[in-house]
């Protein structure tokens, strides 16, 4: 990518945060994503869930993990650091439900810039659903892309989803 594009990425991110950081009643706002992503087809049927453990800002997935294990699913949480290891069972997972500076409703994702979802991603069997949660405030109108940047099935927030493909369906 050339250094247009990394400085747009890099500018954007910054805002984004910030963007993030204000949003009011995100206890309520995450409840709503929770309940978005229990009644998805692809969630209900799904054995293995990979989800993430969110930091300030992020909507909150704890009661959505809650219920995956009420359900009986298998879920991993895997540590996105750079120092962390890759999880090693990808092939196993039916759906990912990842976090994100920014998105677009047809599925493109912003993230912190370090690749560490990008490069999971792309290990999913492609019959995995792979699902983006933020807030509302979140969804831009467009995002600087990479090759290597993978596009999410759907994107929900607090007030809906957006689908980029038909796996969440």
């Amino acid at each position: 990518m050339d250094a247009v594009a990394n400085e747009a990425k890099r500018a954007l991110r910054s805002s984004m945060r910030s963007v993030r950081r204000a949003v009011d009643d995100q206890p309520e706002r995450s409840a709503s994503i929770r309940a978005q992503l229990e009644r998805l087809p692809a969630v209900r049927s799904a054995r293995v869930v990979m989800v993430y453990d969110a930091v300030p800002g992020e909507p909150d997935v704890a009661d959505f993990v809650a219920w995956c294990h009420r359900g009986g699913k298998r879920v991993i949480v895997p540590d996105p650091t750079p120092t962390a290891a890759e999880p090693t069972d990808l092939d196993l997972v039916d759906v990912a439900v990842v976090p994100g500076l920014a998105f677009t409703t047809d599925g493109r994702r912003l993230g912190q810039g370090g690749g560490w979802y990008d490069r999971v991603l792309a290990r999913l069997a492609p019959t995995a659903t792979t699902i983006g949660v933020g807030f509302a405030a979140q969804l831009v109108d467009d995002l600087p892309t990479e090759d290597h940047d993978v596009q999410l099935d759907l994107v929900i927030t607090e007030a809906g989803g957006g689908e980029s493909g038909t796996k969440g369906s």
